[in-house]
């Protein structure tokens, strides 16, 4: 499927600007300079070419071109596959706690620079924004579900785990507050066809995220349950708070976990977080305004969801259970209807019984583009010099 859509993410970052620039030369979120020991030459965790048998099975998802500095990472749509796909890997099915929100593409511009600045002392991971980019261009979040706490592992709190809440399909991800798709969970819908010698995910501090064991009985429907990828001399209890191990030449590995933190707890070198990508709600869409599904979106609601599709005219489809407990099945329909100079808009159609028409409505995302650019020059800038 092809589909013709441009599509502009909101603040602060996404469209063709969305560049995670991560440079050596910015702040770190946490940790005072003076506390952490950096290599601040970098050491390279691989070279670019290194990579390739990582992106060949996602080669219709993303492409990637190879920097001096930078390995860059280019998602038209944000989403992972949605057609012709194996039973038991579509999106957002097997939702039990759904928050009113549905996959809308982005066109993601990922840069993971290949030589971090390396620190011993670990930097907290955000609760809010993405932490890591998967090898099909979707963003990974951290498991916290609050946005403004610590995520140390010793502040861990099942209730507020995402991977326990329900939240999350069979693939390990969901739609967000800006009905932008992510993972906070291993993406184990990849791994059929996945080189397991290759990374699964890279930091947005360039750090590679290899896959360790993933899965249970849900998350890859127990496909994986048995999986063992940690190398000879490696278990997962030699894995440090961050989910890493050291190599010898300073450069950090993050492995995933069946257990938090999951992928990546905490970091290893520093990044520029103002270029976090965390889409805020469409206009129309806004947290704990009124869904004509009943309820509030943004707000966790108790159903199943049962169904996603898209269709080759770019028609999406969510099913699910009522809301209202009726036994009924409902429906969410929506696609792209315009674009223009602020933006592009979509149209809904929210039928509470999926064999009758539903209420009508349209939402709008705002075009940043142009801000977003000149931020990312800014940092290249600054990297440079």
């Amino acid at each position: 499927m092809h589909l013709e859509i441009e599509i502009v993410p909101m603040k602060p970052l996404s469209i063709a600007a969305v560049a995670l620039v991560l440079c050596s030369c910015s702040e770190s979120s946490s940790n005072n300079e003076d506390t952490i020991e950096q290599d601040s030459e970098g050491t390279a965790a691989a070279t670019c070419e290194d990579y390739a048998s990582a992106f060949a099975p996602v080669n219709d998802l993303v492409s990637y071109e190879c920097g001096d500095a930078f390995l860059s990472l280019t998602s038209q749509t944000g989403l992972p596959r949605t057609q012709d796909i194996a039973d038991g890997e579509d999106i957002m099915v097997g939702l039990t706690s759904w928050i009113q929100r549905v996959p809308i593409p982005y066109t993601y511009e990922w840069r993971i620079p290949l030589a971090p600045a390396w620190s011993n002392v670990p930097i907290e991971a955000s609760a809010q924004g993405p932490i890591a980019v998967a090898i099909d261009g979707v963003p990974i979040f951290h498991y916290e579900r609050r946005p403004d706490v610590s995520t140390a592992l010793d502040n861990y709190i099942e209730e507020n785990d995402t991977v326990l809440a329900g939240e999350l399909d069979q693939c390990g991800g969901h739609a967000g507050q800006g009905d932008d798709y992510h993972y906070h969970y291993a993406p184990v819908c990849l791994l059929d066809d996945h080189d397991l010698t290759q990374p699964i995910a890279f930091g947005l501090d360039g750090a590679p995220v290899y896959v360790g064991e993933a899965g249970n009985d849900y998350y890859g429907n127990g496909r994986f349950n048995n999986l063992n990828n940690f190398p000879a001399n490696l278990t997962k209890e030699d894995l440090d708070e961050c989910n890493a191990v050291m190599g010898d030449d300073g450069s950090y590995t993050h492995y995933s976990t069946k257990t938090p933190p999951y992928l990546i707890g905490c970091h290893h070198a520093p990044f520029d977080t103002a270029l976090q990508i965390e889409p805020a709600p469409m206009n129309g869409r806004e947290q704990r305004t009124e869904s004509p599904l009943g309820g509030q979106y943004g707000e966790p609601a108790s159903t199943l969801v049962t169904g996603f599709s898209v269709s080759d005219e770019g028609v999406y489809t969510l099913e699910f259970d009522a809301l209202d407990s009726s036994g009924l099945t409902s429906w969410v329909i929506y696609s792209q209807s315009s674009t223009t100079d602020t933006g592009a808009c979509w149209d809904f159609e929210f039928r509470v019984d999926a064999s009758q028409p539903g209420e009508l409505t349209t939402a709008c995302r705002e075009d940043v583009r142009e801000t977003l650019i000149n931020n990312v020059r800014s940092i290249e800038h600054n990297h440079v010099h």
